[in-house]
């Protein structure tokens, strides 16, 4: 159940104060379909911007360039390619380009998932992207608090793992 979703990642991600917005997102299509904070969808309004939309990008010659971007692809390249692959137009939250700080693999007790961290400069939040077998998580944290952060998505991957995700 949905809602149900949407209340769990508000428990293990938010409501402690490690992350300010959690998401999840189906691996096989990007499709997001949880958020929290759930109060007034704030955590849809943090976290997703819905559709194509350009975006300039700055080139190496100090001219910018009109992309389209779609925050699904770019999830689902994220989330489906070889660790480190960043998306040519960048990866997009909201509507705020998201800048990469590492991709690792990390073991848990049962499952092995896929870590990335990235930054957004504008809001000066850290972004997670953990992949488990069938999910994505996106979890936004203010900066100073990436490590709570960081142990707040992997434990939230692991309970993920152990209840069939």
């Amino acid at each position: 159940d949905e809602g149900s979703m949407d209340i769990l990642i508000e428990e293990m991600l938010v409501k402690e104060g490690h992350c300010i917005a959690g998401a999840l997102a189906n691996l096989a299509d990007g499709a997001r379909y949880a958020a929290a904070p759930v109060a007034d969808k704030a955590g849809w309004a943090m976290l997703v911007k819905e559709g194509d939309y350009e975006v300039e990008l700055p080139q190496e010659d100090d001219t910018t360039k009109k992309v389209t971007v779609n925050e699904v692809a770019c999830l689902l390249e994220v989330a489906q390619n070889d660790l480190g692959k960043w998306p040519k137009t960048g990866m997009w939250l909201a509507g705020e380009r998201c800048f990469l700080i590492n991709c690792r693999p990390v073991e848990l007790k049962e499952s092995l998932v896929h870590l990335t961290e990235a930054a957004i400069r504008k809001t000066q939040c850290t972004v997670f992207f953990c992949t488990t077998d069938s999910q994505i998580i996106i979890a936004m944290a203010n900066k100073e608090k990436a490590g709570d952060a960081k142990k707040a998505v992997l434990a939230f991957a692991e309970h993920l793992s152990d209840i069939g995700y």
